[in-house]
């Protein structure tokens, strides 16, 4: 077996193609799991951000009289929002559509936005 070549380990070409192909797979999970973080914050903003919807659609639907158009501003787990209500008369006489959007105090971007409808003297 004179002539032949054993090879002892790993060449530095090869070590180095394994180290890029790594950082690519890490900077990918990291990418990730940041991208998974920011969804979550942002569904949790929302959902605090219906409940001020809901809760002033029910308010204002147990009130005899509901202005045409009334806004606000209301803290959820230490959130502030911003909510605008308005009254719409439908085609029924005594049926009216209220809606509600919700945002963040000084932004103007809807967060949410809820519909319900109401009868009676509003």
């Amino acid at each position: 077996m004179i002539g032949t070549r054993h090879n002892e380990g790993f060449s530095l070409i090869e070590v180095l193609a394994s180290l890029m192909i790594f950082s690519f797979a890490i900077v990918g999970l990291a990418r990730t799991g940041t991208m998974s973080a920011r969804s979550v914050s942002a569904l949790e903003e929302k959902t605090w951000a219906g409940i001020v919807a809901d809760n002033h659609l029910v308010l204002a639907r147990q009130q005899q009289t509901v202005p045409v158009k009334r806004s606000g501003e209301d803290e959820v787990m230490g959130q502030h929002f911003s909510w605008d209500l308005e009254r719409f008369a439908t085609q029924s006489p005594g049926f009216y559509r209220l809606e509600v959007r919700v945002h963040r105090v000084g932004d103007t971007q809807v967060l949410i936005q809820r519909t319900a409808f109401s009868a009676g003297h509003l």
